[in-house]
Order: C-alpha cells, then structure tokens, then sequence
C-alpha cells in the first residue's frame, strides 16, 4: 500500500539548513538516532528527487533482473 508523502519543513540549525525526520518515518525504516542515512539524487522521469536511503545506491529494476536471472530465480524477478 503507497503512503502518502510527508511534509518535512526545511530549519534553520546552527546557519545551516537541517531537516527533522518524524519518529514515525523513522520507525517505518526501523532506524533510530545515531543511524546513517545517504541523501541520493535519482529522477523520475524528468522530476530530480532526493532520496534517503539506507543503502548507499539504489540498484536499477534492470540490476534486479539481472542478479535474478543469474542466480536462477527469474520467475521470482517477474514478481518484482
């Protein structure tokens, strides 16, 4: 089920932009203070986003099929 977006206000910190991540974004992504996260910039379509990510790349629906196929699970990848 797609959640709908959050409303995050861009504070002043010290000079510097900063964002306040809710607690319940936070616990939706089972993280907590003290945990890293990587700001990625993808696209969708011609929209430039920023992403946070746990990981520090997101991996193309292609990747996907590709490590499914070699590792046989292709009907698997149809699911994806």
């Amino acid at each position: 089920m797609k959640k709908p977006p959050m409303k995050i206000i861009i504070e002043e910190w010290d000079g510097d932009g900063a964002i306040r991540i809710p607690d319940k974004a936070l616990q939706e992504m089972e993280l907590d203070v003290g945990d890293s996260l990587y700001l990625i910039e993808e696209f969708v379509g011609n929209t430039r986003c920023l992403v946070l990510s746990k990981k520090p790349q997101i991996a193309d629906r292609i990747d996907e099929l590709t490590e499914a196929w070699d590792s046989g699970r292709l009907d698997d990848a149809k699911g994806i």
